[in-house]
């Protein structure tokens, strides 16, 4: 049976350059850096596509689970999500999104069926 909590648990710390950090989850490490708006390298992935990436990467894993436990024959599945920040905008805090999208590409299974495993995504 597995665990009943799941905890994931990140640390990032700086690394000496400005604007440039490293992000440990377990063993795996991962650099990330700061835009070129905000002084950064901007060369790895940003604070803003590893948020995004976590919600994609959440939706075709949900997408999956759902599928398998329907034994539906999903065959592939791919999330894409583009967010907007306005990098002119003062709020307290970290910057927001002011708009995101997020889309999916389903194969295997019928519309409906992909449909409804979305719309499920979307209430979890």
């Amino acid at each position: 049976m597995p665990e009943r909590y799941i905890r994931p648990r990140v640390r990032t710390v700086s690394s000496g350059l400005p604007g440039r950090h490293i992000w440990t989850a377990r063993h795996n490490h991962f650099v990330i850096d700061d835009s070129p708006a905000h002084e950064g390298p901007g060369e790895a992935p940003g604070p803003a596509e590893l948020f995004l990436a976590g919600i994609t990467g959440c939706a075709t894993l949900m997408i999956e689970r759902l599928a398998r436990a329907a034994n539906a024959p999903l065959k592939w599945v791919e999330a894409a999500m583009e967010g907007v920040i306005d990098t002119a905008a003062h709020s307290e805090g970290p910057a927001v999104f002011v708009r995101a999208r997020l889309e999916f590409l389903i194969s295997g299974i019928s519309r409906a069926q992909a449909e409804e495993f979305v719309a499920t995504y979307k209430r979890r």
